[in-house]
């Protein structure tokens, strides 16, 4: 039996004459944990993962494109166990060994006939590979996102294997996104799910493109069980540079979501400094990269700076004096003072703002924290796509 993930491409009847969906095969010693959507409407697919995961050691994880089995009742959740059903007997395993993630439009039901003849018919052969399972989740994505980074921990060599989906309907906790990742170690469920968590708080938490937040974001982790050689439990400073290597992948993955926002041209970075305390620099972070306002102004390259200021001042229970805020755009001084800064140079703010990445510093002065946002612009194109998403 392979000690690596195997992958497999099908069509399962989803999308017309196109692969919709994944299945991939877990190594026999693998550890598999998720973190998944708080969204109230979490879908059919979300729930069942999350039982199964705490009834058994999963062997299989089934992916399908094009359809999300969200906001589709009693029916949707027998579809999904059907959809367990039919592939543990087809691959002879139990129902509860696999788990379910799902993509696509909201409030459809399955063509659970159409998915059970393809199931049943299907020959798995487990010969596809990461870069053909990232195209085939993809949704509104313009491009697909897969990573396979390597490093050394004591001259041992750890391959992370990644991919993600996500362009549009992007928010925490997390976004509409999914995402499978695959580390070639041993590590017991207790670290896999701290290094799991604290990884996605870091990347996939960061990150928004319209604030709305998906019922089927899911990301999962899997140790596949090789090199037991090394001791996570007893040498932390391993263990700290595996979590800075996954943090890195799952901020690449979450930076390329940004870049292919649903009509995104730019990737915008909003850094929050000196805030009263976290949980007030987090808000206002969030609240200055949701705002229809700055986000077209970012799109337009417009130095309008006093929609950031204006979006500032409508936040509640925030701390800090107004004479005390400096505003950076690009690394420019914008305001200062309670005033635009003397050093402000519009035009030249206009023409840095045409780049593709654009910065904002706001120094709050009120304290010691700090947080950052990646965002994107909003667009014409945006409002097309999620105009005509059905149609």
């Amino acid at each position: 039996m392979s000690n690596k993930v195997l992958i497999d491409i099908l069509k399962i009847g989803i999308k017309a004459n196109k692969a919709d969906a994944v299945c991939f095969k877990l190594p026999e010693l693998s550890t598999t944990v998720a973190v998944s959507t708080q969204n109230n409407f979490a879908a059919a697919p979300v729930i069942l993962s999350k039982k199964n995961l705490l009834k058994s050691s999963p062997k299989y994880i089934l992916v399908n494109s094009g359809n999300a089995n969200a906001c589709t009742g009693k029916i949707g959740m027998e579809n999904a166990i059907k959809c367990t059903e039919l592939l543990s007997k087809k691959l002879k395993c139990k129902k509860e060994e696999i788990l379910l993630s799902s993509t696509g439009i909201i409030g459809r039901q399955l063509p659970i006939d159409i998915i059970s003849r393809s199931i049943n018919s299907y020959k798995f052969n487990f010969k596809s590979n990461w870069k053909q399972a990232a195209s085939t989740i993809m949704t509104t994505d313009k491009f697909s996102k897969h990573i396979s980074r390597s490093f050394l921990l004591n001259k041992t060599k750890i391959t992370i294997n990644a991919i993600c989906k996500g362009a549009g309907m992007i928010e925490p906790n997390m976004a509409t996104m999914l995402s499978f990742i695959s580390i070639n170690i041993n590590l017991k469920k207790t670290l896999l799910i701290r290094l799991l968590k604290k990884s996605v708080d870091s990347s996939f938490n960061r990150i928004s493109v319209d604030g709305d937040m998906s019922t089927n974001d899911t990301v999962m982790l899997i140790s596949t069980g090789e090199n037991k050689n090394l001791d996570f439990t007893r040498d932390s400073k391993t263990f700290t540079i595996l979590q800075n290597e996954l943090t890195k992948v799952c901020s690449d993955l979450s930076e390329m979501i940004i870049k292919d926002g649903e009509g995104a041209t730019k990737v915008v970075k909003i850094n929050i400094y000196k805030a009263h305390n976290i949980f007030q620099a987090k808000k206002t972070a969030y609240s200055l990269a949701n705002s229809n306002l700055i986000k077209t102004a970012m799109y337009g390259a417009d130095p309008n700076w006093g929609r950031i200021i204006a979006r500032l001042g409508s936040i509640s229970n925030i701390n800090y004096s107004e004479n005390k805020l400096i505003l950076k755009i690009n690394n420019k001084i914008i305001y200062e003072k309670g005033l635009q800064s003397k050093k402000c140079n519009l035009k030249e703010l206009n023409k840095s703002m045409m780049k593709k990445n654009i910065t904002i510093d706001l120094y709050m002065n009120a304290g010691s924290s700090s947080y950052t946002v990646l965002t994107s612009d909003l667009s014409h194109e945006y409002v097309h796509i999620n105009s005509a998403y059905t149609t």
